[in-house]
């Protein structure tokens, strides 16, 4: 199996592809319904799936697992099987590039498109769990029965619950209990419960709060943890009740009574009735156990679609660690039943076969009577099966929309593939209960010496080199399972055995009428109600739910496995995923309830100096001469401070921001700084109708006010838009925004394009750019001793005394004045009108130049400067 070792053969399989077109055996393209379906394959060997409204469930779609394996002719294979169905689907996998032709023999070919890698926003959590924890611009207080006070913002409430007042006296959720409240709270914050919830507590939730409007998917939530928690807890049951049973067998063999002899007084081979009497209630033991085991397989394929991934990954990790407790159990029943065997003398072989035959005969007739009814009762079955499954194809070519042509196919297909199966199924067991009633008809022909021989020299055997080769063989099954059944090997053959375990339950309980007669024998053998419990919860006795509603509990447990950003219950939804992102964007456009405001002043430049006849010296035009335009974009406080560093600190330095709620900004445009607001606001942006202009500006606001998640996305976006005339521009533009990704996409461009390093663009690069360009392109260290690159600016950066004005070291103020005087100054005008701004909030007693300084390295952003000189005091 190719996905138990996953080479890097396959690596480019990997990733989330979209179904484009669906060919049919005849050569024509139809429109089946399922085009614009996605599913993503991971490299641990999970499938899921994101299909398109009203899609038909085909077969396939049910699948979340996959492997590669190696076909005729050096092709690859790729395989989706199902967990509960046990569906099994073989596609042919061709792949070129961004597209993959998946040809399924007999049915179909499936053209895919590989999407590119989502956008990192969509690896962001969307969250308001800092404004709840701090409080700020909170403008409403809760406060719970034990006179805890909740600081809340209405703002942020009325998205997630709409449809509760928040404003009125008292508020909505007042008095409720503490755990209670803090539980609603954080789920409208984050979308999500939080980490720890007890399950009293979700029930308590769901009944104080689960009527009030706007908290209806709370509520769901709250029952699917319950729910999920059920089931963990159920298969843990399980587990702990099949060791329970090995406990009880170990028990039944293991020696403990030690008189004045070095015999111990309760060795099962000197009491031929104890031995017979422990040996039937070891096997019913096991029976109760394999039960167990039948159980959990039919219990985890049935029902893991209602988990997360992540839930559903704790479980079979779990079941990985109670494995290995197993094969030490295993180990510990072979090593008591060796001994209890090592205790018994030749002379003993003939008075437990004199006992044991009466017995084994009695076993036998009712073991065959059971293996005749069964095998019986399985003919009729799968006859049954295959013409109930014939009529229904039957049935199923009366129907001619287009749409259901692909899942009649593929539901022919897997038909005659399981027909194949109930076949194989039915001549293996065939062949195994006839060589069963033979071995057994010779057994009873033998005559009752015979039959004794036979006893002893079974028993003889199996002290002498069966018990010790079993417990050989189980220590090398545990250290194989140690040092090769990693966790993606383990996590295959577990699915793939609860798979193939569900699907054998699933036949039986289709034909439970059929096979009563068998299973009340089986029943009547084991005679434990356990046993009987357990055949009960699979449905194969007359004592449980009706076929029919089985068969509906069937459908909704096949429901195929959704694509979902939300791994986990306690975990907030990504920004794509999450209601609270779109409703807060949607506050945004619509400029309701907003309580400050971005101002944005363009400067329209006519002309940079006017001459002054009677002097004759030029006069630099002040800003508050030239031609400007100032708009207006108002915003929310919290909102903003939640989602960007920079915003929060400007808002709560105290400084004229936080205290008039306004945040004056230059040099850019207001549309380009609108879309970056939406992104602040809905965590998503949508670059495919971004031009690389507005990219790049974006990119720049992105650094500047330091919203990492926008700057990925902008250097992903911008990643497309590298060509001969753009990427040494990008290149310059990467270097100066640290925008690594960026600058690595350009920097392969060019080395695959040597001839832009013969440009006019390419000379007017910095020397340190070229240098690094040149060294890069042939495989050198970029680093040049003599031209200071990114690292060595801000190591300069750092021994800049900011607060004093000189370097590191020196005590001239000239020093300052000289580096101020060597900076490239582009628009003295602003400059100057930039310290006069700052000279009104920190004062006049810090010189020009100091501020200057502040000025430059913040890029002309007046707050931004504040903040760098405060930070530096």
């Amino acid at each position: 199996m190719a996905t138990l070792g996953v080479s890097d053969q396959f690596d480019k399989y990997f990733g989330t592809w979209r179904i484009v077109e669906c060919v049919s055996l005849a050569g024509t393209v139809d429109t089946t319904g399922i085009e614009g379906s996605e599913f993503h394959l991971d490299d641990s060997g999970d499938v899921s799936w994101k299909l398109v409204d009203e899609t038909d469930s085909a077969p396939f779609f049910s699948s979340d697992s996959y492997e590669f394996t190696a076909g005729r002719h050096g092709s690859v294979l790729l395989k989706f099987f199902g967990t509960f169905r046990e569906h099994v689907i073989e596609f042919k996998a061709e792949i070129s590039d961004d597209l993959m032709l998946l040809t399924c023999e007999r049915c179909c070919m499936l053209q895919c498109q590989k999407i590119c890698e989502e956008d990192p926003e969509v690896l962001e959590q969307y969250t308001y769990t800092e404004a709840l924890d701090q409080g700020y611009f909170h403008d409403v207080a809760i406060k719970a029965d034990t006179g805890k006070i909740f600081k809340v913002h209405s703002v942020i409430l009325s998205m997630t619950a709409p449809g509760l007042a928040w404003t009125s006296t008292p508020p909505p959720l007042s008095g409720l209990r503490e755990d209670i409240l803090e539980t609603v709270l954080h789920y409208l914050y984050t979308e999500c419960l939080p980490k720890g919830l007890s399950e009293e507590t979700a029930r308590d939730c769901i009944k104080v709060v689960g009527k009030l409007p706007g908290l209806e998917n709370f509520t769901q939530i709250c029952q699917n943890f319950l729910k999920n928690t059920a089931l963990k807890q159920q298969i843990v049951s399980l587990i702990g009740d099949m060791h329970a049973c090995a406990d009880r067998i170990i028990d039944l063999f293991k020696c403990r009574q030690r008189g004045n002899t070095m015999v111990p007084d309760d060795v099962l081979s000197h009491n031929p009735a104890k031995l017979c009497y422990v040996m039937k209630q070891a096997l019913r033991e096991g029976a109760i156990a394999f039960s167990k085991y039948m159980i959990l397989c039919d219990l985890f394929a049935r029902r893991s679609g209602e988990l997360p991934r992540e839930e559903r990954h704790d479980i079979i990790k779990y079941t990985k660690t109670r494995f290995h407790i197993f094969i030490k159990q295993l180990h510990e029943f072979f090593d008591a039943f060796k001994t209890q065997l090592s205790y018994k003398e030749p002379e003993q072989d003939e008075e437990i076969a004199t006992y044991f035959l009466p017995e084994l005969e009695v076993s036998l007739s009712t073991l065959t009577k059971f293996v005749e009814d069964f095998k019986s009762a399985l003919d009729t079955a799968i006859s049954k099966n295959i013409s109930d499954k014939e009529k229904a194809e039957k049935t199923e070519k009366h129907k001619k929309d287009v749409k259901d042509v692909l899942g009649k196919t593929l539901k022919h297909a897997l038909h005659i593939r399981e027909l194949k199966k109930l076949k194989y199924i039915h001549d293996t067991a065939s062949g195994k209960f006839e060589f069963f009633l033979d071995k057994a008809g010779r057994f009873n022909r033998k005559s009752v010496h015979e039959r004794k021989s036979l006893i002893s020299s079974f028993l003889q055997t199996l002290k002498d080199r069966e018990a010790p080769l079993i417990i050989q063989r189980v220590e090398q099954f545990a250290f194989m399972i140690e040092e090769k059944w990693k966790w993606k090997e383990w996590k295959y053959l577990f699915k793939l055995t609860s798979s193939k375990m569900a699907w054998t339950v699933s036949k039986l309980c289709s034909y439970r009428h059929t096979l009563q007669p068998a299973i009340n024998e089986l029943v009547e053998i084991v005679n434990k109600e356990e046993f009987t419990n357990s055949l009960s919860m699979l449905g194969l006795t007359s004592e449980t739910k009706t076929e029919s509603s089985t068969k509906d509990e069937s459908k909704k447990s096949t429901k195929y496995a959704k694509l979902s950003s939300v791994e986990s219950l306690c975990i907030s939804p990504n920004a794509r995923d999450s209601f609270t992102a779109k409703r807060a964007l949607d506050l945004f456009k619509r400029k309701e309830k907003t309580d400050m405001v971005f101002e944005i002043i363009i400067i329209h430049d006519t002309g940079d100096t006017v001459i002054d006849h009677t002097h004759g010296d030029p006069v630099e035009k002040t800003e508050s001469d030239r031609d400007t335009d100032h708009y207006e974009i108002p915003a929310h406080c919290v909102i903003l401070a939640t989602r960007c560093r920079w915003f929060q600190r400007a808002l709560l330095s105290g400084m004229r921001e936080s205290i008039d709620k306004k945040i004056t900004i230059h040099d850019t445009n207001p549309e380009v700084f609108n879309l970056f607001l939406e992104y602040v606001y809905g965590g998503n942006l949508d670059t495919s109708h971004s031009t690389p202009e507005q990219l790049t500006e974006l990119l720049t606001l992105a650094d500047r006010y330091e919203v990492d998640t926008l700057k990925s996305v902008c250097e992903h976006a911008l990643g497309k838009h590298v060509n001969n005339e753009t990427a040494l521009y990008l290149f310059s533009m990467a270097d100066q925004l640290q925008a690594k990704a960026l600058k690595e996409q350009t920097v392969l461009y060019i080395q695959k394009h040597p001839i832009l390093m013969e440009g006019e663009l390419y000379i007017e690069l910095p020397q340190n750019l070229k240098n690094e360009i040149q060294a890069l392109t042939n495989g050198e260290d970029s680093s040049d001793p003599e031209t200071p690159n990114v690292g060595d600016i801000e190591e300069m950066i750092h021994k800049v005394d900011l607060a004093a004005g000189t370097l590191s070291g020196s005590t001239s103020s000239s020093s300052t004045t000289s580096s101020v005087s060597d900076l490239r100054i582009e628009d003295p005008a602003r400059l100057e009108a930039c310290v006069h701004q700052m000279k009104e909030v920190v004062g006049d007693d810090v010189s020009d130049e100091d501020l200057m300084l502040h000025i430059i390295s913040a890029d002309y952003d007046v707050s931004r400067a504040i903040n760098f000189y405060f930070s530096s005091l």
